[in-house]
């Protein structure tokens, strides 16, 4: 009998745990705890909603942990700063951006509360630093800046904890629970497998698109790039859409972010090899890989637009330049000429770029020679058609004229004088820019334009916000700009249908 029991004991021992399922019942599910999705469910719970914060990750935050600044028409600040673009300028200059291939009213609507939620936000404690343009010439000031990187999601999540709301971590949705033509909730599942079964009025999908499915991205792009930010942005909440009736708009559209030196796990321009990465923003020489120059370096600032250039090039695209340029760039009061995000600033020196570009030598991203020719061919060129470029360069750098591409002179610069410098770098993706369709309210439409009763999207996970490529020159910080804001319009069209 004694061992019986002793084998029963065993054998409990080494059972499998069973699921504990679980049932919750709200009035608002939000699936993804980004900047969009915080801001959403701090907005419910202060309009009396009980609200349920679902994120895959183990973390909070999402892309807005990356968060430099956000776009805004006649902000306080802007007022403050005697910005005089108003908000029906900023839509119309983003409407003819975009051919009108967007969803104007969403994005009128969108514009209109842009101002509002620049005070909301610093209403709940996220003081903007400044608002300013990142362009050198003159342009009107519509990028606010966060006090820092993750303040925005960090507030809101500790704020809507605070004031009743629940957040459960490692908790993926996997299924919208769809009866009698509504959505009433989700199904997830935690880290341990257990079932979650959410039961609720509304659902707000803010997945942040899908910029690291490589399967989404080959369907819908077709562009060879490298996703970079916040991971877990796999098509989640678009895909859940799609199961219950929804459409996508224009879903092709990625906010391509320029060519890199690859740098695993660094953002783009923070990290230690920052000062190198940096290079491609600065109006450098760019050719393919055969030695030929292909665009107006001149866009690298404008990186939408650079992007689409990149692209047709191939696997790697190279930046070039010469000891005389490394050394100015290295250099007390002339440093860099173009600023990368707020990590590396306009005219701040490169203190460490030498040491960097060595490093990166031995790691076969970098390539440097005594002549170009010696350079090219530790890169794979042709050493004859790249030093034909650079004799081009040098021309024009003396004479103060691009002759083939009329850059400008502020950025125009002589490859003469040794060692010579080639990097190599890839096409970035920050993130996919459209998702789903949506009306003005946020809410989900059907192919025939009908709303999917319960059901809503913000930020990336929604469409008809963007064109063929991201607005940087009109609506600087619109990527995040829309993330929060859509996220405080969705729950008002929800507390408005109550």
């Amino acid at each position: 009998m004694k061992r019986v029991i002793l084998a029963a004991a065993v054998a409990m021992c080494f059972a499998p745990a069973y699921a504990a399922n679980q049932t919750y019942t709200v009035d608002l599910v939000v699936v993804g705890a980004g900047a969009g999705g915080s801001v959403a469910a701090l907005s419910a719970v202060e309009g009396g909603l009980k609200t349920l914060l679902l994120e895959k990750n183990a973390f909070a935050g999402g892309a807005g942990n990356f968060m430099e600044g956000s776009f805004a028409a006649e902000s306080f600040m802007q007022k403050e700063a005697g910005v005089k673009l108003t908000k029906i300028q900023a839509f119309n200059e983003m409407a003819a951006y975009h051919h009108w291939t967007i969803n104007a009213p969403l994005v009128k609507a969108f514009v209109d509360e842009s101002a509002e939620t620049i005070q909301w936000v610093w209403d709940h404690g996220v003081h903007w630093k400044e608002v300013k343009t990142a362009w050198r010439e003159k342009a009107d000031k519509t990028w606010h800046i966060y006090p820092s990187a993750g303040s925005l999601p960090k507030a809101m999540i500790e704020q809507f904890k605070a004031k009743g709301g629940q957040l459960l971590l490692q908790t993926p949705a996997e299924k919208l629970i769809f009866k009698d033509g509504k959505v009433t909730g989700v199904i997830a599942k935690n880290k341990k497998g257990d079932t979650i079964t959410v039961n609720a009025k509304n659902v707000i999908l803010a997945t942040g698109g899908y910029s690291f499915n490589t399967e989404m991205v080959k369907k819908y792009s077709g562009i060879d790039s490298v996703p970079v930010g916040a991971p877990g942005r796999t098509g989640d909440g678009i895909n859940m859409a799609f199961e219950v009736g929804a459409v996508g708009d224009n879903m092709g559209p990625m906010m391509l972010n320029g060519a890199f030196m690859p740098a695993e796990g660094e953002a783009i321009c923070n990290g230690a090899n920052k000062e190198v990465r940096a290079l491609f923003r600065q109006g450098l020489l760019y050719v393919d890989a055969v030695g030929n120059r292909f665009f107006n370096e001149e866009l690298t600032i404008d990186w939408p637009m650079s992007s689409n250039a990149i692209a047709r090039t191939g696997e790697w695209t190279y930046i070039v330049f010469d000891e005389a340029t490394k050394r100015e760039f290295s250099t007390k009061g002339k440093g860099y000429p173009n600023p990368c995000g707020n990590f590396i600033l306009r005219h701040q020196a490169a203190t460490q770029l030498d040491e960097l570009l060595k490093a990166n030598e031995a790691k076969g991203n970098v390539f440097i020679g005594n002549t170009i020719e010696e350079a090219a061919k530790k890169a794979g060129m042709d050493p004859k058609v790249l030093k034909a470029t650079c004799e081009k360069m040098t021309k024009y750098a003396k004479q103060g004229k691009d002759e083939q591409f009329d850059k400008a002179p502020y950025y125009l610069r002589g490859i003469s004088e040794g060692p010579f410098y080639i990097v190599r770098g890839k096409l970035n993706t920050l993130t996919s820019l459209n998702g789903v369709k949506v009306n003005a309210g946020l809410q989900v439409l059907d192919k025939n334009d009908h709303v999917i009763p319960g059901l809503y999207a913000i930020g990336h996970d929604a469409g008809g916000v963007y064109g063929e490529a991201y607005d940087l020159k009109i609506g600087e910080g619109t990527a995040s700009a829309f993330a929060i804001n859509s996220g405080r319009m969705a729950v008002k069209t929800i507390l408005g249908n109550k």
